[in-house]
């Protein structure tokens, strides 16, 4: 019995939730997401997108026309607990629109 005990204890004790970061093509969607927001915001209606590219890590080229928007990924700053692991705390942020 003691040791069925000691089973269950290492068995559920020691396990904890799991939070990883997302695996690289979710990662890619979820940005790509934030990115496509931003630019439609940003180029309005009746601005179709053309293109989006991803020119450096975390900067994307969006093209509309002979506009060109470029909307960089910035890390959003941490409000968990320190040890807290999990996907990727982000916003896409725009900068100003070039025709």
């Amino acid at each position: 019995m003691r040791k069925l005990v000691m089973c269950l204890t290492l068995l559920f004790g020691t396990t904890l939730p799991a939070f990883a970061a997302l695996p690289p093509q979710y990662q890619r969607s979820a940005e790509f997401a934030a990115v496509l927001n931003v630019a439609t915001e940003v180029l309005g209606i009746g601005n179709l997108i053309d293109a989006i590219e991803t020119s450096e890590p975390d900067i994307y080229s969006v093209r509309s026309g002979a506009c060109t928007l470029i909307v960089r990924i910035v890390d959003t700053p941490k409000k968990q607990e320190p040890g807290w692991a999990g996907p990727r705390q982000f916003e896409a942020v725009a900068d100003p629109l070039t025709c």
